[in-house]
């Protein structure tokens, strides 16, 4: 498996629900990418803010790691990985 680091804003369609936060859908140089599975989730924090981390499949079958920063509000693409 190929690990590309990226760390790029991106655009992200998500729920908001009952305290949690899960990633739908989001946008990456024009392309759409539909989250499938949340693999995994945990919680960090930076000063006061949360961000909040998601390993996710997407449609494509890569696996992307996200966070979502409460601070800012923004969203990042952390890291792809992709078969080799």
């Amino acid at each position: 498996m190929l690990v590309e680091r990226i760390d790029e804003r991106i655009k992200v369609r998500a729920d908001f629900k009952g305290g949690s936060v899960r990633p739908i859908v989001f946008t990456r140089k024009g392309q759409i990418h539909r989250v499938t599975e949340v693999n995994a989730r945990w919680v960090d924090r930076e000063g006061e803010a949360k961000i909040h981390y998601f390993s996710v499949t997407s449609d494509s079958g890569d696996v992307y790691q996200i966070h979502f920063n409460t601070g800012d509000m923004t969203w990042t693409l952390d890291m792809v990985m992709v078969e080799a």
